[in-house]
């Protein structure tokens, strides 16, 4: 019986050498998942013959078996690196890719590989499979899972100030309290004469196609309302693309009549009326029209101290070109543009199975789903039990070459015993046969 006993472990020493050898090669394989080997004892065992007395076994083994190859799935190292579509699951997850980008998808496949590229449709893919998610249009996930193409996002983006979605403009100032006095039926105002007005700023704002324009305010300071309390006065004008715009409406107050609104502060130095709203008109006489937006300075002081602006911000943004794609955390794809705008237009889905051992391994770092993989649930990164994404970054071999190693000196140590116990077999028969 030892021949048998010897040959079995010949064979799962070998078995084993295969499985380190395998581990040991894609050591440098991103995404790859070491197995290890499983073995059993074998009996030759019969109801007969299983004892000489009760409770006693006096069988000997016959060997061993080869139960499993298990893949092991802790998480790899992470690693950063310079491509934006790189990108590592950190935690559970994998990714769903199909070997086709229409129809019904081919092939379904998961992978932990994140070497992620375009493809000359503008397919993101991995060897030849395309990676599945969501469409995002003005981000909000919209459609059926699919395979994510890039190809067909704006080569241009721009909008303008007072847009669905876009603010006005908020701007805020500190109107110095001790400026003098400017009568206005002494100094008509002049925007070209600085003694006509106290102070003035400019802020830019867009059109539809991204064209920048000018609006340009002018505060002058009037004689106060008397009280009590006092009201602190000043006239507000305002020029569009240097073009004086007029209160069509005038009025006792403002001081100017032309003014478009009246500026008032209390005794604290705290805004208290602006009079009528400050609004840009749309301009609807050219293609790259603009709709109509406020300018919202309900944040302006008058406090002693220099003139000063403390807040500008206009809604919009210039024209800016596709200049490449990025991720984020909760793998939302985004297209990045010159004018630093970031699009969202796509997110990636994430799969887990109740058993992933029962997946089947296809090569080139993918998986095969089976029955024995169980049930299969879907969420975004970074919830629903998720891991999320870590983008410019790849997840490494979950290999530790050096402890394959050691586990490849102790099964060629493994092997050489085997084989020297049918050598050792072989000596006992050779005994056997010279009896004369």
């Amino acid at each position: 019986m030892g021949f048998q006993q010897g040959l079995s472990g010949l064979s799962a020493a070998s078995k084993q050498l295969d499985v380190i050898g395998n581990n040991i090669a894609n050591g440098s394989t991103i995404g790859f998942k070491g197995s290890r080997v499983e073995f059993g004892d074998l009996y030759a065992r019969s109801l007969a013959s299983a004892s000489t007395q009760a409770g006693t076994n006096t069988q000997a083994g016959v060997g061993v078996q080869v139960l499993a190859v298990s893949q092991q799935f802790q998480q790899g190292n992470i690693t950063t690196t310079n491509n934006p579509l790189d990108m590592a699951i950190s935690g559970n997850g994998f990714y769903r890719m199909t070997s086709e980008n229409a129809g019904n998808g081919g092939i379904e496949a998961f992978s932990r590989n994140g070497e992620f590229k375009l493809d000359k449709e503008g397919y993101i893919v991995n060897n030849g499979y395309y990676l599945n998610g969501y469409r995002m249009v003005n981000g909000v996930k919209t459609g059926a899972e699919q395979p994510l193409q890039v190809s067909t996002i704006n080569s241009g983006i721009a909008k303008a100030t007072g847009a669905t979605g876009e603010r006005g403009i908020d701007w805020s100032f500190n109107l110095n309290g001790g400026a003098a006095v400017i009568d206005p039926a002494v100094k008509t105002f002049d925007p070209l004469d600085a003694s006509t007005y106290s102070y003035t700023s400019g802020a830019k704002f867009y059109d539809n196609y991204g064209n920048v324009h000018t609006v340009s305010v002018y505060f002058a300071r009037r004689d106060p309302v008397a009280g009590p309390p006092e009201v602190n006065n000043w006239d507000l004008y305002h020029a569009v693309d240097g073009v004086i715009v007029t209160n069509p409406a005038g009025g006792t107050y403002p001081a100017d009549p032309a003014a478009v609104a009246q500026v008032q502060f209390d005794q604290n130095g705290q805004l208290i009326s602006t009079g009528t709203p400050i609004t840009i008109a749309a301009d609807v006489s050219a293609a790259s029209a603009h709709p109509a937006f406020d300018i919202d300075i309900s944040n302006t002081t008058q406090f002693s101290g220099d003139y000063s602006v403390s807040r500008q911000v206009a809604g919009g943004y210039p024209a800016g070109k596709f200049t490449g794609i990025g991720a984020d955390s909760a793998g939302v794809i985004y297209a990045n543009y010159t004018n630093g705008v970031t699009e969202p237009i796509g997110q990636i889905t994430l799969y887990n199975f109740s058993n992933i051992q029962g997946l089947v391994p296809n090569g080139n770092n993918r998986w095969l789903y089976s029955s024995d993989a169980g049930a299969r649930s879907m969420a975004d990164p970074n919830s629903g039990g998720m891991g999320y994404i870590k983008p410019s970054a790849l997840e490494e071999s979950n290999v530790d070459t050096t402890a394959e190693l050691v586990n490849m000196i102790i099964a060629q140590r493994y092997y050489q015993a085997n084989a020297q116990t049918i050598k050792t077999q072989d000596t006992i028969m050779q005994t056997l046969l010279n009896l004369r």
